[in-house]
């Protein structure tokens, strides 16, 4: 239970998954671990797009910057 709130699983989904798995259930129970997953990569993902957003108008200033000191 706590590497699924570690992985930051909801208090329902982790109740899910433990009364799957419980159940027998194991397929189930791994269907929902690896759609979290995905939905956690989707998420990292998009941060990197933001961060590479960032990166790409820092170097956009600095070089602007350096024109001007030239």
């Amino acid at each position: 239970m706590q590497n699924l709130k570690d992985a930051g699983c909801c208090a329902q989904t982790i109740e899910q998954i433990c009364r799957l798995y419980g159940n027998g259930q194991i397929q189930d129970a791994i269907k929902m671990l690896r759609k979290h997953r995905c939905g956690l990569m989707d998420s990292l993902h998009e941060s990197q797009e933001r961060v590479d957003c960032l990166d790409f108008l820092v170097w956009r200033m600095e070089k602007e910057r350096e024109r001007e000191v030239l």
